[in-house]
């Protein structure tokens, strides 16, 4: 190994090096990223309400007498744990927007430094080639998830004010009923206003579900779809390895 390469691979490693340690810690850090971290904690704030006020507005349902609002407790029971699954997969993207950036630099990127080096030592044109995969699949790894809550925020947004009626009509519901104490416990029916009322709250709950399974596991899981596809793109294809010979045979062929 002549002196050329052995500066050029300790310039490569010292990459790698600083990779590791100073950007990797860098992009894994919440604040690197305060706005996706912001606009998922709304999210997951506003699902925890709605999840919270499903539940307890079906567990005062089911205190009353009889079965009259027995379907309608049921249902909105049900609907809390949709949200619950939705708040899930909110907590899950909260947790890879910082991942990704530990796994370019923290991982693929030093990877991609050392098939390098190996490439520069040794002339390894498969080393060279693996090493210009993994760098990419890192940077789109970094760039995706980013990319699929910024997304999914601007899907949202349409329908912020929809989620915000929901919350709302919640905190505006009171369960009003016939009793001669006037206590809820007390109580022998309620009122068809309250029915209306309540009946009028599960469908704005399934319009917000909608809402928040749309933007919080589907356009992600199409995202994620798009990533499997262009990491086996990447991987199946030569577009990293054309030598040339083939690029003289496309541009005979383009003339």
């Amino acid at each position: 190994m002549n002196l050329r390469k052995a500066a050029i691979i300790s310039v490569i490693l010292l990459f790698a090096v600083i990779s590791f340690t100073r950007i990797a810690p860098w992009a894994a850090s919440a604040s690197t990223h305060p706005h996706s971290i912001e606009q998922t904690d709304d999210k997951i704030s506003s699902v925890m309400t709605l999840s919270a006020g499903a539940a307890a507005t079906s567990a005062t349902l089911s205190l009353l007498p009889g079965d009259m609002c027995t379907p309608l407790s049921e249902q909105l029971a049900e609907l809390a744990k949709y949200f619950l699954l939705v708040l899930s997969a909110l907590h899950l993207e909260k947790f890879l927007i910082t991942l990704s950036g530990f796994i370019t630099f923290g991982v693929l990127m030093p990877a991609a430094c050392i098939f390098l080096s190996w490439y520069v030592a040794f002339d390894n044109k498969n080393a060279r080639t693996i090493a210009g995969k993994l760098a990419l699949i890192g940077i789109i790894i970094y760039l995706i998830v980013p990319a699929s809550v910024l997304l999914s925020d601007k899907i949202y947004e349409t329908q912020a004010d929809k989620v915000t009626e929901t919350i709302n009509e919640y905190n505006d519901l009171e369960i009003e009923g016939d009793s001669d104490t006037g206590l809820f416990s007390d109580f022998k029916s309620i009122t068809t206003e309250t029915i209306d009322k309540i009946t009028s709250f599960v469908g704005s709950l399934l319009e917000s579900l909608a809402v928040m399974i749309v933007t919080s596991c589907i356009v992600p899981a199409l995202v994620f779809v798009f990533l499997v596809w262009m990491v086996k793109t990447i991987f199946s294809s030569n577009v990293l390895t054309l030598d040339a010979r083939s690029i003289e045979a496309i541009t005979k062929k383009d003339k």
